[in-house]
């Protein structure tokens, strides 16, 4: 057996593991000094599980074994001696015990093998949490959407301390938006595909440019059918790309401005969480708080990835399920989620603009509500004295009274910005696309296919 003090140990959390665990009745081996000391046999034990959670052996890999190249990372020792801050002799007599923890009597062979292991950092801890959501998928597709404990315990394992989180560049992972904020302004687009439809609808754009009203929206990728929601962009040519219109058809899109100030959570930056300054692979709350952040940087792709049409409504259980919880959570007070688009994305190519979604709280444009068009609206310019026309939109607001909310206790958070307008024709749309040849075989015994 071999004792050491706290003294001894740099490593912060590990020196406050053993100060619990000294004891007077053995002296520190390994320096000078009068203190109470612990069994090295625990610092083993606590090194054990840290590699165990945290690292994954390099030596055994087929560059090592069949070419003979150096393995990735450090040996034991020096892995020991990185975790610990020990002294050397100290560090051997880990090593050492290690060892005999990590050999089968029963099957005489080492967890690691016979040679000296080589470790390197997990790529990635998200696995837990991957099969948890997982298994949240199937819950709601198969048990109850609504109120489902097995969403709402992973959920608030997922989202509690996004309050407290902070990015790489210590960036909260929550964002301002409204006056004076970075994000003010929003983006937002409606399909037409006859004249007629277009004007009926300019003539009231904050109604129908906005966001659909309670009972008669359809479901969306954060909304569920009837729920309102405002989905915008952060620059016109990302909305066009939202609302996918087709060839021939025209768009009439609007900027919002946002005229009070919103909490949003940014996807890209919850995918860069770091763990807190000074977090001890020791501390055992690390492990979970690493679990969670490898899982973090999957959540924007999971919940931003490409639904085709004929999966929406499956698909979009998910997403739905953690904009109601978002919502709906007084604590957290977030309005709406900043997300990257799905169709504005090229491989290798840095994206233009994010996608927005305002939650009901947020959602509203001043002026939508009321019982009459807020506008008059001319599509068309034709010849004096001739047959010819041509498309030259126009409109004129009518006057009105400034909108009161006396009844309301949270107001509008959205104004359509009435020189905004503008009508796209769209002419073409381009695909990026990846091509897989077909083989012909003779066979498909030899190979699995699905």
């Amino acid at each position: 057996m071999s004792f050491i003090c706290p003294g001894c140990v740099s490593e912060p959390y590990l020196r406050r593991l053993i100060e619990e665990a000294a004891t007077s009745e053995n002296p520190c081996e390994y320096c000078e000094e009068n203190q109470q000391s612990a069994d090295l046999w625990m610092v083993a034990n606590l090194c054990d599980e840290v590699i165990d959670t945290f690292f994954e052996e390099s030596s055994h890999t087929m560059a090592v074994v069949h070419f003979g190249r150096t393995p990735a990372g450090q040996d034991l020792h020096e892995t020991i001696s990185q975790l610990t801050q020990a002294p050397q002799d100290a560090v051997e007599v880990i090593v050492e015990y290690l060892g005999n923890l990590w050999f089968d009597a029963d099957s005489g062979e080492s967890r690691y093998g016979d040679d000296d292991p080589w470790f390197v950092r997990k790529p990635s801890m998200a696995e837990p949490l991957g099969n948890a959501w997982r298994e949240m998928e199937e819950s709601l597709h198969t048990d109850v959407r609504f109120f489902n404990p097995k969403a709402t315990s992973l959920l608030d394992k997922i989202f509690g301390e996004i309050a407290d989180d902070r990015d790489g560049e210590g960036q909260p992972v929550i964002i301002p938006a409204g006056p004076e904020a970075p994000l003010g302004t929003l983006y937002r687009g409606r399909v037409f595909q006859t004249d007629e439809s277009m004007a009926s609808a300019l003539r009231w754009p904050e109604r129908f440019l906005g966001s659909p009203s309670a009972g008669i929206g359809a479901a969306g990728r954060m909304n569920g059918q009837g729920q309102p929601a405002f989905y915008g962009a952060t620059t016109p040519e990302i909305c066009i790309a939202e609302v996918r219109p087709p060839v021939g058809s025209r768009v009439a899109l609007a900027a919002f401005e946002v005229t009070r100030p919103l909490r949003l959570l940014d996807l890209r930056r919850l995918a860069r969480v770091e763990l807190r300054n000074g977090a001890s692979l020791f501390d055992r709350a690390t492990r979970s708080a690493a679990q969670r952040r490898d899982f973090l940087r999957t959540l924007g792709d999971r919940l931003s990835a490409p639904v085709v049409p004929e999966l929406q409504d499956r698909n979009y259980l998910v997403t739905q399920a953690v904009a109601d919880y978002l919502a709906a959570h007084d604590t957290l007070n977030v309005d709406g989620i900043i997300y990257p688009s799905a169709q504005g994305r090229r491989p290798g190519e840095r994206v233009g603009g994010d996608n927005v979604v305002l939650f009901r709280k947020a959602c509203e444009v001043t002026d939508a509500d009321g019982s009459q068009a807020t506008a008059d609206i001319a599509l068309w310019e034709y010849e004096e004295d001739g047959p010819g026309k041509w498309f030259s939109p126009s409109i004129l607001f009518k006057e009105h009274e400034l909108p009161w909310y006396p009844h309301r206790s949270v107001h509008p958070a959205l104004r359509m910005k009435r020189d905004s307008l503008v009508i796209y024709d769209i002419t073409a749309v381009s695909y990026d696309t990846k091509p897989h040849s077909v083989s012909e075989v003779s066979s498909l015994n030899d190979r699995h296919y699905g």
